[in-house]
């Protein structure tokens, strides 16, 4: 904060519906008046829609949702928006045979992000690809994601309004549009080494050393073991740009003591939370969190 010059400031929750929590949830943003800040979206792009599309014998065509006898059916047809085959023109190499996501009219929000912002941040937390594995010759499945209840479906059709649908952010596509509105990149990290990078390792420690009883302090180090699980939340990226000449080092941070005395634990344990039978607190203590 210091690098943008602002020694006194507020946080703003903004998501599609109000709710009280730590810090009030509003679903919009009043009396938005520019100034330097921190823009922190946490897994926003990958939720925005996107138009699946496919292609058969060097032509795209774009995947569509009909209805029959109360039952959905997939149809393919022309495409809806040119941004598809735009994008897809940007690639290098000819691509055929294959099927994919593309996100369109991003415009908007990042025109949002630049009428909030003179000087500061967008700091993205989300979960994405390169080029290279997004669009290749063969690519017969789409990487986007159906979960309801905490568990993977294959069908997208599945419990319509009531599923979490998501796609693999496209890394080089949020490149371009964060330099058309002049920003550029300080930093990609995974979500483990950005945690580990703010304290979360002297953030466990101090959990271990709470007076609560030994389940609490294995459960709370379960849930947070998954945000940095190597091969699940911890390698969600993590990136910095802003619009302004300037550099970001870790090495300059010191842990403040107190925020990580003001460690969240867990009220209640959702279901998701709740120790696998397969685990048993020896493994999961010496094995699982200590990596």
């Amino acid at each position: 904060m210091k690098k943008i010059g602002q020694s006194k400031f507020e946080y703003k929750a903004i998501d599609v519906t109000d709710s009280d929590s730590i810090f009030p949830v509003k679903s919009k943003l009043y009396n938005k008046k520019k100034s330097n800040g921190i823009i922190i979206t946490n897994e926003l792009f990958d939720a925005l829609p996107h138009h699946l599309f496919s292609i058969k014998d060097g032509v795209v065509f774009e995947k569509y949702v009909q209805t029959k006898n109360n039952n959905f059916s997939e149809i393919i047809e022309a495409p809806s928006d040119s941004c598809i085959e735009d994008r897809l023109s940007q690639i290098s190499y000819d691509l055929d045979n294959i099927q994919g996501e593309i996100i369109c009219k991003k415009n908007k929000i990042m025109n949002q992000f630049k009428s909030v912002l003179d000087k500061g941040y967008l700091l993205t937390i989300d979960y994405g690809m390169k080029e290279k594995d997004l669009f290749y010759n063969g690519k017969k499945n789409t990487f986007m994601s159906v979960i309801s209840n905490h568990s993977f479906q294959d069908n997208y059709f599945h419990t319509p309004g009531l599923s979490d649908i998501t796609f693999q952010v496209d890394m080089e596509d949020l490149n371009n549009e964060f330099q058309k509105i002049g920003f550029s990149n300080n930093f990609i990290s995974s979500q483990r080494q950005f945690l580990y990078d703010l304290g979360l390792g002297e953030a466990l420690l101090h959990l271990s050393k709470l007076e609560i009883n030994q389940e609490e302090i294995i459960k709370n180090r379960y849930a947070i073991n998954q945000l940095i699980k190597p091969n699940g939340m911890g390698n969600y990226f993590v990136r910095l740009d802003s619009n302004f000449d300037n550099s970001i080092s870790f090495d300059e941070l010191e842990f403040n003591q107190n925020h990580v005395k003001m460690f969240p634990l867990l009220e209640q344990f959702p279901q998701r939370f709740e120790l696998p039978s397969i685990y048993n607190q020896n493994i999961i203590v010496n094995e699982e969190l200590n990596k």
